[in-house]
């Protein structure tokens, strides 16, 4: 998967997860998305709670439970020519380079502010 499919792919399992808030609604809707991934309730996503919320997705779109998302199982809007099938595993590695993106003061997890932001 290229860098922008993965983009791409990150971008998809974001909106399905509602992370991109409606306008006028940011504060509030990014830290009700906050909420969504913060299992231990610290005020913070650690980068395993923001694989862990974002494989629920990836387990939702794998159909057939076979730990891939293959080509049949993407949203048809999504699937462009380098597109290619993601394992679960690969799947978290590159939400790992997001979460990594994403955390600009590099403390190793995301704010509201953070998570709110469009990705890098």
């Amino acid at each position: 998967m290229t860098t922008g499919a993965a983009l791409r792919f990150a971008a998809l399992m974001l909106a399905m997860a509602g992370a991109a808030p409606a306008a006028g609604q940011f504060a509030s809707s990014t830290q009700d998305y906050l909420s969504e991934y913060d299992r231990d309730r610290d005020g913070r996503v650690s980068l395993a709670e923001y694989q862990d919320k974002l494989s629920e997705i990836f387990r939702r779109m794998d159909h057939n439970g076979n730990g891939i998302v293959d080509l049949d199982e993407f949203d048809p809007a999504v699937v462009g020519p380098n597109t290619r099938p993601i394992s679960l595993a690969r799947h978290r590695a590159r939400l790992a380079e997001v979460f990594r993106r994403q955390d600009a003061n590099r403390n190793g997890y995301l704010d509201t502010r953070e998570l709110g932001a469009p990705p890098r």
